[in-house]
């Protein structure tokens, strides 16, 4: 395969991963998350390749909250063949061919990662979770006046961040909040990976803004885990009641 003439065939930027894959990442972004959407090139042998989104579409749209049932798979699964691809049990977008066909099905595994992508779009979730609604409340009591639901600003990546939360957005002091709910007792782990992105992010683009990620009560050696992923991105707090919360994001 050789990545550059495949790159500049379909204006695509080629990134070369090892000898045998090459990674094809097109100017299409996620519409949730504003990551742009590609695909994994691997020569096979004998003159096939098998190319991939290495189920990066699914994980996308997970990390926003979309849950996979076997009817939304049977849904996407179909949206991924009438793109002339396939959508394993796992949820990689995948598709094998001769090697002069893989610009065509290049572009017929951009297409779909898109297509599902968007019909995700209107499975994500709307309004707000309890306990973000639990947080809503301790915070407009606390700050009065001065808290901005869903606000948006821009990252160093040039996308958009949108938090749940943020308080005296007119202030140099600005700080953004993001909740992290439990899903059976442990930290709903997409979240905390959505949630590091972000504040990674929106702390290369602006070093000085106050970030803060509280989670909702659960199982403590999963906390830690998670914590000691944020630590050096955002101050971590862990929610207990309104009191805690307002003594707490005072000092964060």
């Amino acid at each position: 395969m050789n990545c550059a003439d495949l790159g500049s065939a379909l204006a695509l930027t080629c990134i070369p991963v090892s000898e045998s894959v090459i990674y094809m990442e097109s100017h299409v972004s996620v519409p949730y998350d504003g990551n742009l959407i590609g695909a994994y090139v691997q020569d096979i042998g004998r003159g096939r390749v098998r190319i991939s989104d290495n189920a990066d579409t699914l994980f996308h749209a997970m990390t926003v909250g979309i849950q996979p049932t076997a009817a939304r798979g049977r849904k996407l699964a179909a949206i991924a063949m009438e793109n002339h691809v396939q959508l394993s049990d796992d949820g990689e977008i995948f598709v094998a061919c001769d090697q002069a066909e893989a610009p065509f099905y290049l572009t017929q595994i951009i297409d779909a990662a898109t297509a599902i992508s968007h019909h995700c779009g209107q499975w994500e979730a709307s309004g707000e979770s309890r306990f973000e609604s639990l947080i809503s409340a301790a915070l407009r009591k606390t700050f009065p006046g001065k808290v901005k639901r869903n606000y948006s600003i821009t990252g160093a990546s040039g996308h958009q961040l949108k938090f749940p939360f943020a308080i005296d957005v007119d202030k140099a002091e600005i700080q953004v909040v993001q909740t992290i709910s439990a899903v059976g007792g442990t930290p709903y782990w997409p979240s905390v990976y959505q949630a590091l992105g972000k504040m990674i992010d929106i702390k290369n683009a602006i070093p000085g803004i106050r970030r803060t990620v509280i989670f909702e009560e659960a199982a403590a050696n999963e906390i830690a885990k998670a914590s000691a992923a944020l630590a050096e991105c955002a101050s971590v707090l862990i929610y207990t009641s309104p009191a805690q919360l307002t003594s707490a994001l005072r000092a964060a």
